[in-house]
């Protein structure tokens, strides 16, 4: 398929579904020079934190973008994220985990500011030293750009975890 020809959904959906697949190949295959290289410079890579609620406050369950929240990173945080992993000395990634990203129903939302919306559900395995073993669960919620080297660049990303208390020593790793 050409380039400049637009895509069908069915092209579009697995264009992202492989894209999703190399992104967790490089994850869980430490290569996170080439995972970084996925992200856009302007990329806002976000996970608020999650409450449970009940009643009428069903529905205000996520914190809100400013607010608190696990993390709301960009570009640069990001790239200094993965440097100081290059460095060996990440007490909490030291030596490093083993994760497995599994990553499924990936769902087109439609475009919207020039960006192709996904949803998928995400399960990390990881496992650290000899005792360690964590699961994540939840959703994401993608805003990706096309882009002529990698399929695709992720200018957002929300990640919604299934767990409104984490028991985990740290969040070391990426989702």
């Amino acid at each position: 398929m050409s380039l400049d020809m637009p895509m069908t959904e069915i092209e579009t959906w697995y264009s992202v579904s492989q894209f999703y697949t190399r992104e967790a190949r490089h994850l869980d295959d430490l290569e996170f020079d080439k995972w970084i290289g996925c992200m856009a410079k302007d990329v806002r890579y976000w996970m608020p934190i999650v409450s449970n609620r009940i009643g009428r406050h069903i529905g205000t369950e996520l914190t809100r973008l400013g607010e608190l929240a696990h993390f709301e990173d960009d570009f640069e945080s990001l790239s200094n994220r993965v440097k100081r992993l290059a460095t060996g000395r990440a007490w909490a990634e030291t030596p490093p985990g083993r994760t497995n990203h599994m990553v499924s129903n990936v769902e087109l939302l439609g475009e919207k500011d020039g960006l192709t919306k996904a949803r998928s559900q995400f399960l990390i395995y990881r496992s650290h030293l000899e005792t360690d073993q964590e699961i994540f669960s939840g959703t994401r919620i993608d805003g990706l750009r096309p882009d002529p080297d990698t399929g695709w660049k992720i200018a957002e990303r929300t990640i919604i975890l299934d767990h409104a208390v984490l028991t985990q020593k740290s969040l070391g790793i990426f989702f």
